[in-house]
Parts: structure tokens; sequence; C-alpha cells
């Protein structure tokens, strides 16, 4: 129930809850520690006056600083409505003003760290319609306040669009749809989605990190890695093989484990809601999302399979709406793993007529095969053996024949599977090498196409056709040209004849 003190900011400036202050600081702190933790830890473990000294004391000032400039940044923000719009003023040395109308209002969302739950507030934010994407967000505010400011500028937001009529007159009155709760993600889910994960990545990360703090962990420490190498070949090549048979295996099971534990935190009781107006997704558990995504605002859909969530009859789902390129990822919904069910019904809501049209399939030009293998695979194997060869006449061309068969293999999968299917509306496109991703379009979300072609593809008559979007592009290889421009053709009349908006 929303109380009065609640509605303040529509007569007065209004600042935020007084906890905004040690949250600002907070994410300061934050920063300052994650770009110099192996400082830091080098001091601790050689506390001997060193450069590094001077560099913490440095650290500390700016530390210092900034929680002077939170206290300051708290008393200086303020909220508040005049002449239908939501007025924000902030700033310190230089003085800010945001006017974010209401009816340019998209999505408004909230956003609880640890920090916000622990003192029972949360981080307000605003997406506005524009080329830029802008985005305002207030740092902290009691949960009812917040809750009472999103439902009085989406009643004013909607209060701002005409109301429809019939021919006779009569006002057309559109009952509001619950809201339908589509996956609520159990803890067996989350196992699955956590072992489905890509481990890969999380393991070229780990390593990106140890090999970057290899300098702070020598002088930290005084270990250094050559000769922790050379201690370990000195034994023998049968104990330094055995050294790498078992590091190998814990440091996968140890990105495995990563990986698994980042998804329990990220996406812990995930609900994934249809709304009235499009979707919502709630997940995480110290920090706390609530992300919406309007139906006009959803530029296309995309959805992920691999072999191990194939096993798990699982997808991910990506949601891709409109905003700038600065921040159009963090604006995309996004679901880690759905069934068929879910997402059957997002392809419903997003493209209602899909199921009753008749898609036309189309493949890639083979010629796509040869080129990958001559820049991926011939031109850098050749790099390589030149190198090799330099040092040792006698090297062979073992790996590096390898490198070009395992890139040649991968190529004819890629193009023996991609896939697009034209229809009058729109157009659906697979691709799949070892994973499976789906890309859903309808042509009047397409803002612009546009045919590229290098020299090879010229001569042959061949293309890369490109769809722009305010989410993003969306990018066909290797078509033939004559086709390409029948598309573009098709395209721009679709845009031109078409009474839907993009957004």
């Amino acid at each position: 129930m929303t109380k009065k003190n609640d509605l303040e900011f529509l007569t007065k400036p209004t600042r935020q809850s007084k906890f905004a202050i040690f949250l600002i600081l907070a994410k300061s702190f934050r920063i300052i520690i994650g770009q110099a933790w192996p400082i830091f830890v080098a001091l601790i473990f050689n506390p001997k006056p060193s450069k590094d000294s001077w560099l913490a004391m440095t650290i500390i000032g700016i530390t210092a600083a900034s929680a002077i400039r939170s206290i300051i940044a708290y008393f200086k923000f303020y909220y508040y409505v005049k002449d239908d719009e939501l007025v924000i003023e902030k700033g310190i040395f230089q003085k800010t003003k945001l006017n974010v109308p209401f009816d340019r209002i998209q999505t408004i969302n909230f956003k609880e760290n640890i920090f916000h739950q622990f003192f029972g507030v949360v981080s307000l934010e605003i997406d506005t319609a524009g080329s830029k994407g802008n985005e305002f967000e207030i740092t902290a505010l009691k949960k009812n306040k917040a809750i009472a400011i999103r439902e009085f500028l989406i009643a004013q937001k909607q209060s701002a669009t005409p109301t429809p009529f019939t021919e006779e007159g009569v006002e057309i009155i559109e009952e509001q749809e619950p809201e339908e709760l589509l996956l609520h993600l159990s803890p067996t889910d989350l196992v699955k989605i956590g072992i489905s994960q890509n481990h890969f990545r999380t393991a070229a990360i780990v390593f990106g990190f140890l090999i970057t703090s290899l300098d702070y962990i020598e002088s930290a420490t005084g270990w250094q890695l050559e000769r922790g190498i050379e201690r370990l070949s000195s034994w023998g090549s049968n104990t330094f093989l055995a050294g790498l048979i078992t590091i190998i295996p814990i440091f996968i099971i140890i990105s495995f484990l990563i990986s698994l534990v980042r998804t329990v935190f990220r996406y812990y009781e995930l609900r994934f809601y249809k709304t009235a107006l499009g979707f919502k997704v709630i997940s995480g558990l110290f920090t706390r999302n609530e992300q919406s995504a309007h139906m006009q605002k959803i530029q296309l859909i995309r959805w992920t399979t691999n072999p191990i969530k194939k096993i798990f009859k699982l997808f991910d789902i990506s949601l891709r709406q409109a905003a700038s390129t600065a921040i159009a990822r963090k604006q995309s919904i996004y679901v880690p793993g759905c069934y068929e069910k879910q997402l059957n019904a997002v392809r419903q809501a997003y493209f209602p007529e899909e199921a009753q049209l008749n898609f036309e399939e189309h493949v890639i030009h083979p010629l796509v095969i040869y080129r990958r293998v001559l820049y991926v695979g011939l031109l850098p194997a050749g790099l390589a053996f030149l190198y090799n060869w330099w040092g040792d006449p006698n090297h062979t061309v073992y790996w590096e024949g390898f490198w070009v068969v395992m890139v040649l293999f991968i190529s004819w999968i890629y193009q023996r599977n991609y896939r697009y299917f034209v229809s009058d509306e729109g157009v659906r496109i697979s691709t799949s090498i070892i994973g499976k991703t789906e890309t859903l379009l309808k042509w009047f979300k397409i803002q612009g196409v546009e045919i590229q072609q290098g020299l090879y593809q010229r001569r042959k008559n061949l293309c890369n056709l490109v769809f722009h979007t305010a989410a993003g592009t969306v990018r066909i290889p290797y078509i033939e040209l004559e086709k390409a421009k029948k598309i573009e053709d098709f395209i721009l009349y679709k845009i031109e004849s078409s009474d839907q908006s993009w957004m």
C-alpha cells in the first residue's frame, strides 16, 4: 500500500535513503580494491619499505578522498517531478540536471546487492528511449518507496498514450493480463545449468588472472615460476609429466567449481514472468536483479544450446532490447536455462505469426570453407612453420598440418549447418558447430540493410548480408549477390509499407 510520504517527490526535491552514503562509498572501495589488491598482498607478505609502500599510501589517500566525495554526493543528489518529467539533480563541482519525460521511459528495473538487502533498500534503474539509450539510477531507496515511484511513472506513461476508439467512437478498454510465471529455476535446474556452462572460458579467465598476478606473487612470497619449473624438470621427464597430469585435472575441476558457484550466485531463485507489457526476470543470491523488457522494445530473440544442455533439454534465451552499443548487453534479458515450453511461449509472444508462415530454407555458399581455411588455417600455419623452421631447418609440419585439418573440418561443419529461413514477415537464422544458436528477427524491426563485399567475393558474385537493428547487427555470410539484392529490396518494401513501430 502506497503511503503519502512515499510520493513526497511529487511536491518537493527529495534525497535518497541515507544508506546511499554507505553504498556509494562501498562502490568506490570495491573499485579501488579490485584494481590495487596485489599491492596490498605484496605489503602483507613483504612489509619492508619500498615503492609499493608509497603507492599504497597514495591509494589510501584516494580512498579517503572518495569517502568525503561520497558524503557530499549524497547531499547534492535530488529527484522530483516537474511538468510531466522526472528531474534528477546531482553533481559536486559541476551541477548536472537530468530531465526524463514520462513518455520516454521504457523500463524501470530494481537491483539489490548484499548491502542493499542488509539495509532494506533497492537501486532504481530507469532506461529511456533515444539513440543514446540513456540510463538513470537512484542508488538507494526504501523498497516501498521504489515500488511507489515505479507505479507512478508507469501510470503516467500509460496516461500519456492516446486512448484508442472504434469507428463508432466507442472507447476501447484493454484489460491488463496478470503476470504469468513461465519459469522458476529449482536447485536441480541450477546444477544442470552450472554443469553445462562454458568451463573453458572460465579456465581461460582463471589462467589469465594467474599469469597477470605472477609478478605480485613473486614479490610477496619470493617464489619464482621459472625455478619451480626447473626444479620439477630436474626430477625427470616421468615426474614432470606426472605433475602436469595432476595439475591439469585440478585446474579443470577448479574452473568447473567456479562456473557452478557463479551460476548459483547469479541465477539463484530465478523467476521468469510474462507480463502485460512484455517479460520480467528476477534472480540472484547476493545481488538481486529485477529486469523488465517491453515487448515493443525487444528487437530480436536468440536461443542457444550445447551438447550438455541438449542432454538436459535446456536452452539459453536472450531477449535483445533497443539500446545504445554501450549498454545493449546490459539491457538484454538473459535466461541461462529453460525448457522448450518456455522457449515456445517467448517465440509466440514475440512472433505470433511464426507458426502459420511458410519459411523458405536457404544455405550459404561452400566457398566460405576455403576462405576460412585460407585465413584461419593456412596463413597462421605457414607463419608458424617459417618461425619454427628458422630455428630448426629439420622442423616437421606435424602441428601445423593438424591445425589446418582441424580448421577445415570446423569450417565444413559451419557451412553444412548454417541455414537461414526467410518468410513474408521475418527471418530465422540457425548456426551450429559444437552448440546450436538460432536467431529470430521480424522485418519491421530492421533499421537498415547493408551488402558487404570483399575483393574475392566480388569476383565470385557473393556477399555478406547485414541487418542493422537497434539491438545490434545480424549477419548472413557468403550468399549469392543476386539473392541478397532481392532480399534487400523485399525488406525495404516491408519496412516502408509496415504500419508497425520498431519500438
